[in-house]
């Protein structure tokens, strides 16, 4: 039986949540890996967060935003723990580091930015449908192709609906939840492959 992807995302976020208070306690003494994975878990819930509420009040495309930054986190959490030589946590760690320019403004991971999201997706595992389908739909939309222009005078600013937006977000959850998982087999997150059975659009093109 499918189930709502609104109240999926709710329930999945609520295990999420619960899960981070109780990693939290002990993170200082932990790996770096099980602390990137507590970093990256606070981010998640905070954009989770404002997805709901945006939704709430029918702000589509401004939830829509919110996607792409859910996508690339989770990316880049899997891209380091799942790669043994460290070099991926390597060059993470070496974009951390900034440099003020003559204006004052800070130029932060200037290497980074020039790091392909594709790319560290293909790097673990996924096809390149799903960026094809789905993350170069939230790159036009963020970057403003002219197509996107064109719908405003439509009712709603985005084609992309509210259920399609929470499946989108519930995918992702998922893929947090695997690596939660990884790294910590006896807690209490929940199965990821229960999330994905649960959506109703087709699962993360692995």
């Amino acid at each position: 039986m499918k189930h709502s992807p609104v109240c999926l995302l709710r329930n999945s976020l609520k295990n999420i949540i619960q899960c981070e208070k109780i990693i939290k306690k002990n993170i200082e003494n932990e790996s770096f890996e099980k602390q990137f994975l507590w970093l990256s878990t606070r981010r998640f819930i905070s954009h989770a967060q404002a997805i709901i509420c945006l939704c709430n009040k029918k702000q589509n495309l401004e939830a829509l935003m919110l996607l792409r930054p859910i996508i690339e986190l989770v990316v880049n959490l899997r891209w380091i723990i799942e790669d043994s030589t460290g070099n991926n946590r390597k060059q993470f760690m070496e974009s951390t580091e900034y440099t003020f320019n003559n204006s004052g403004i800070p130029q932060m991971g200037g290497y980074w930015t020039e790091k392909n999201l594709k790319d560290r997706m293909l790097a673990i595992g996924f096809a390149s449908d799903y960026y094809e389908a789905v993350v170069k739909k939230l790159h036009e939309e963020i970057h403003v192709n002219p197509a996107v222009i064109a719908r405003a005078h439509n009712k709603n600013l985005t084609s992309m609906s509210r259920e399609a937006i929470f499946s989108v977000a519930c995918q992702w959850a998922g893929h947090l939840l695997a690596a939660a998982n990884k790294l910590y087999p006896k807690e209490c997150f929940m199965n990821h492959k229960d999330v994905w059975s649960k959506i109703k659009v087709n699962s993360p093109a692995m």
